[in-house]
């Protein structure tokens, strides 16, 4: 998601990529990503339980249904619930796919036991690292569900020191 934004939104607007030598660069990008692709694992025994995975694949682009500039591909893995509250944690982790790199994703969420996100649903995981340009990048990755269910708008905060 982040990295194929930045890098469309830096040969939008002729933005030289951060290096080494900018220290404290920080970049706030909004990308919106729509789900192509959407697949469940139900691994152990009948109902949400752990190990159970729910994956995805997502168009990236820089305004909602506009050309397509990435793809991200997530895999979010049940490692708890808890029958009382109805309540599931998921362990995030998003690969984004971009012309000159790929950026690295990870984070925990709960959600309604076995559920998927609905409409005005927020998150915010942390950006660990990438290759190629996205070598260096920290930050945030902040989601929000769109009323369509089905595309996310993205607010990176990126850091390449």
């Amino acid at each position: 998601m982040t990295a194929a934004a930045i890098i469309g939104l830096m040969l939008a607007v002729n933005v030289p990529a951060a290096s080494a030598k900018d220290k404290d660069t920080n970049v706030k990008l909004v990308v919106y990503s729509k789900t192509v692709g959407l697949h469940t694992q139900d691994g152990n025994s009948s109902g949400i339980d752990h190990g159970d995975l729910f994956y995805r694949e997502q168009a990236i682009s820089l305004t909602p249904g506009g050309p397509i500039i990435g793809v991200a591909y997530s895999q979010a893995e049940v490692v708890s619930h808890h029958e009382e509250d109805n309540v599931d944690v998921r362990r995030i982790t998003i690969q984004e796919k971009l012309p000159k790199g790929v950026l690295y994703v990870n984070g925990l969420t709960e959600l309604v036991r076995g559920e998927l996100p609905r409409p005005g649903w927020t998150a915010t995981y942390a950006v660990v690292g990438g290759t190629g340009k996205y070598a260096k990048a920290r930050g945030t990755s902040s989601l929000l569900l769109m009323p369509d269910g089905m595309t996310f708008k993205v607010t990176y905060r990126l850091s390449f020191s």
